[in-house]
């Protein structure tokens, strides 16, 4: 299950996602919105039990502890939910202080996402966000002082003027830190954000491709040695500290989202909430679905999904399992697509699964692509 608050403090120059800023005076009629459209939607994924919930955003934490208590009591009155469950949420680091994450905690939440991006002060600023690097690691210290033993945090490369140094830098702080999970990405500019007008006119300077590179072969190196595990492109965890809501996403689980901009996934359907607060809310007001996009996802869209997900994890593409979903030959279809990736050395078949190779991992997005059956 996956609850979407849409609200933040300050809009980063990177962030495409539907989140918005200046907006608290709706943060009550909204969540009481989000409350209704949950008691509604119970039927959807029908008594199965859910084992993940995920507050994401936006910035989750911007809701007063009051209004996110009665959102899990109403997820709890109409759904089952698992004794064990992982419930997550993200955070910005400096705008949640100790009392603040140890009610999180007293509510259930058991694992948190800070979104430190950077532990230098010069990049936080260049990006738009709200806290400094010193906010960033007692935020961190905090949390693990309440009681989370589930810290994750995110990192950027690529960022303007960023080097191999302050990548080494950032490595160092971790190592310091009672962190078990991290998320990597490589900046990406896109075309609705600040970050894009300042590159389009040469007011920020991003590094080359070949420093990016080397940035991400410097943070694979560097969080290996501190003894991650690669699960995915992207996510690192200690001691089997996985994102088990992830994971579901990526083994092709059904999945429910709630709230403006929120996406679900139930048999082969695909949806999506619209992503504005105001109209999302009137909708709602008005006994209507939020629900302003459904695709029905059928073969050979389907078999494709299947591939590119599996390839992200560690666990790899199992010809077995997807010829036991689709009731099809796996070889017959994707054989010479396969042959071409090993030969290339961007795969490799080891334990009845194929994976991505360290470069073929680099070169996903070619990869991926070459299962695209039209």
């Amino acid at each position: 299950m996956y609850i979407h608050i849409p609200f933040c403090r300050q809009k980063c120059t990177y962030c495409d996602f539907p989140s918005y800023q200046g907006l608290e005076d709706y943060f009550d009629v909204y969540a009481y919105a989000l409350r209704q459209e949950i008691e509604s939607s119970q039927s959807l994924l029908g008594t199965e039990p859910f084992d993940t919930i995920y507050f994401g955003g936006g910035t989750p934490t911007e809701l007063p502890i009051k209004e996110l208590s009665r959102i899990l009591e109403t997820v709890y009155k109409h759904y089952t939910i698992n004794s064990d469950v992982e419930i997550t949420i993200e955070a910005n680091p400096g705008e949640v202080d100790a009392q603040y994450l140890r009610h999180l905690y007293e509510l259930g939440i058991n694992r948190i996402s800070f979104g430190v991006q950077t532990f230098r002060d010069d990049h936080l600023r260049v990006l738009h966000r709200t806290h400094t690097a010193k906010m960033a690691q007692q935020s961190v210290l905090d949390a693990y002082e309440v009681g989370f033993r589930n810290i994750s945090i995110d990192q950027i490369y690529g960022l303007p003027r960023q080097t191999l140094e302050d990548i080494s830098y950032n490595l160092e702080v971790i190592q310091s830190l009672p962190i078990n999970h991290i998320s990597i990405y490589g900046l990406q500019v896109e075309p609705s954000t600040l970050l894009h007008r300042q590159v389009m006119d040469h007011s920020v300077i991003l590094p080359s491709e070949d420093i990016c590179e080397q940035m991400y072969d410097y943070l694979l190196e560097g969080l290996e040695k501190q003894m991650f595990d690669r699960y995915e492109i992207a996510s690192f965890g200690k001691d089997g500290a996985f994102s088990r809501h992830n994971i579901k996403y990526w083994h092709g689980a059904d999945y429910i989202g709630f709230g403006a901009g929120a996406h679900s996934f139930v048999g082969n359907r695909r949806f999506q909430n619209t992503p504005y607060v105001v109209p999302y809310i009137h909708k709602i007001e008005m006994g209507e679905s939020p629900c302003i996009e459904e695709e029905i996802i059928t073969s050979p869209r389907a078999y494709e999904d299947f591939c590119f997900l599996a390839l992200r994890t560690k666990w790899g593409l199992v010809p077995s399992l997807f010829e036991s979903r689709f009731n099809l030959d796996f070889h017959n279809i994707y054989g010479s697509v396969i042959a071409d990736l090993i030969r290339k050395q961007l795969l490799v078949y080891e334990d009845d699964a194929y994976r991505l190779t360290k470069e073929g991992a680099k070169h996903g997005n070619y990869v991926f692509s070459q299962f695209l059956t039209s």
